[in-house]
């Protein structure tokens, strides 16, 4: 069962994400390539909820247990993100071709292969740490979804290209709002990331060293995300410069989530 549903989840993110870059592209019956594309990603994210659940319940741990199941809640995470989002604004469906490349790294990054496990961390404080942190990820994720079609929009309108993809992509100001709006989301359990990042490394003296830069490095992704939010409120700052800030400060959480990966596979 649980391989089944791993097969079936990667298969369908990569047919998603092929379809839905079909028709960014420009191929061939465009109208059907994005509902199917978003269809598919919906079953490619339920054979992924299956995965999980059977993955806790045969081997223990959960969602927050270790880096390979946080991976995978990530992955997760990301495409119930954006599926949530596109329920209420459905003009983001080519966005999907952003988002579905993400679960289909992740899922399989998270498999233990050869049979080799995690060592699963217990107590709330971890749970806290590990949970908040892949919270805030997953919708800067989404965020820098939103930003990146807002770059490849933006560069369309200044070369007056106002077919092709631009015609597909969503407006420029439907993608500043919901990049906006999930940054929003983001920061906060960011901040409880960090915040109890600071204790976890004091009770893990072993590791201490790699904790320390991954919290300057997570605090350079919080500072970055807090100016865009800040720079917004107070002057207006959206647009290109929002979109780069919040590039950057994803950029800075995979390297946190990269440093927990490469501690797991150094244990």
């Amino acid at each position: 069962m649980l391989d089944l549903a791993f097969f079936t989840a990667v298969t369908l993110y990569g047919l998603a994400g092929a379809l839905l870059l079909a028709h960014l592209a420009g191929a061939s019956l465009r109208p059907v390539l994005v509902v199917w594309g978003t269809r598919l990603l919906m079953v490619a994210a339920l054979a992924h909820a299956v995965h999980d659940v059977t993955r806790w319940a045969t081997l223990g741990g959960g969602p927050f247990a270790g880096i390979r199941e946080g991976l995978s809640t990530l992955g997760l995470l990301v495409v119930g993100g954006f599926l949530g989002v596109h329920h209420f604004q459905r003009r983001i469906d080519p966005v999907g071709a952003f988002v579905a490349p993400l679960p289909l790294l992740m899922l399989p990054a998270s498999r233990e292969w050869a049979g080799r496990t995690d060592a699963h961390l217990g107590g709330a404080l971890i749970a806290a740490h590990v949970g908040s942190t892949l919270l805030g990820t997953a919708a800067f994720t989404v965020a820098s979804a939103m930003a990146a079609a807002y770059l490849v929009q933006e560069r369309q309108v200044k070369r007056k290209r106002l077919g092709g993809v631009f015609q597909r992509l969503p407006p420029l100001d439907v993608l500043d709002e919901i990049g906006y709006r999930c940054v929003a989301v983001g920061l906060p359990a960011l901040t409880l990331g960090i915040v109890t990042g600071f204790f976890v490394a004091r009770a893990a003296s072993p590791t201490r060293a790699l904790a320390a830069w991954q919290q300057y490095v997570g605090m350079g992704a919080w500072a970055l995300f807090a100016t865009v939010l800040i720079l917004r409120l107070a002057a207006g700052w959206r647009g290109r410069r929002a979109a780069i800030g919040t590039i950057l400060g994803y950029s800075c959480a995979l390297v946190v989530l990269a440093g927990y990966y490469a501690r797991s596979g150094a244990q």
